[in-house]
Formats: C-alpha cells, sequence, structure tokens
C-alpha cells in the first residue's frame, strides 16, 4: 500500500473516533470536503504541511504515519495512541513505568 493510502486510513480512522463527518473535518481544515474524500481515500496527494495538520488536528503519530509501513499495524498502533489521551497523568505514568519493565523482558 502506499503512504498516501496508508495516510488516508489513518486520517478516516482519526476523524471516525472523534465522531467528525468529512464536512466538519473539511471546515477544520479549510478545505473543501472534496479534498477530504480524496485524501481519505488515498486518491489526493498531500503536502508535508498537510498532513502534519491532519496529524496534530486528530491526535495522528507523525512518528507512525511516516515510519510504519504495514497499514493495520499503523491503524492499530494509532488507536492505541489515542487512547492514551484519555488516561489520567498518574494512569499514564503507571503505564509508561510497565511498559519499560516488559521492555527488559522482551525476547527480540
Amino acid at each position: 500500500m502506499d503512504d498516501y493510502k496508508r495516510m488516508g486510513l489513518l486520517i478516516k480512522q482519526a476523524r471516525e473516533e472523534k465522531g467528525w463527518t468529512q464536512q466538519e473535518l473539511a471546515d477544520a481544515m479549510d478545505v473543501d470536503v472534496e479534498t477530504v474524500s480524496k485524501q481519505e481515500g488515498g486518491d489526493d496527494s498531500l503536502s508535508v504541511e498537510m498532513m502534519v495538520e491532519y496529524c496534530l488536528l486528530l491526535n495522528i503519530s507523525c512518528d507512525i504515519a511516516i515510519y510504519e509501513k504495514d497499514v493495520e499495524t499503523a491503524l492499530r498502533m494509532e488507536k492505541i495512541c489515542r487512547g492514551l489521551l484519555e488516561l489520567s497523568q498518574e494512569q499514564f505514568d503507571r503505564l509508561v513505568n510497565s511498559a519499560s519493565y516488559m521492555r527488559g523482558r522482551r525476547k527480540d
């Protein structure tokens, strides 16, 4: 899958999780709804500036969007990342400490 299609799927997933329509996203991005539709479908190229704007607006990790080439993994990782934003600081810190412990125990 090419980069535009993967990014389009990430945008669509994040928009839907936010409960926004394509029109609402288009209004927030100051573009027409056809542009959002084409970009979600991977049929229209994204400038770096526009990609960053989508990432900031929809809480998409630029790191995952750029570097994770497997689309299913990218979508799963993105969903997890946005879920982390819902944790309290104490819960997040506990999770980070647990992840550090688990990282030391991995065998790969």
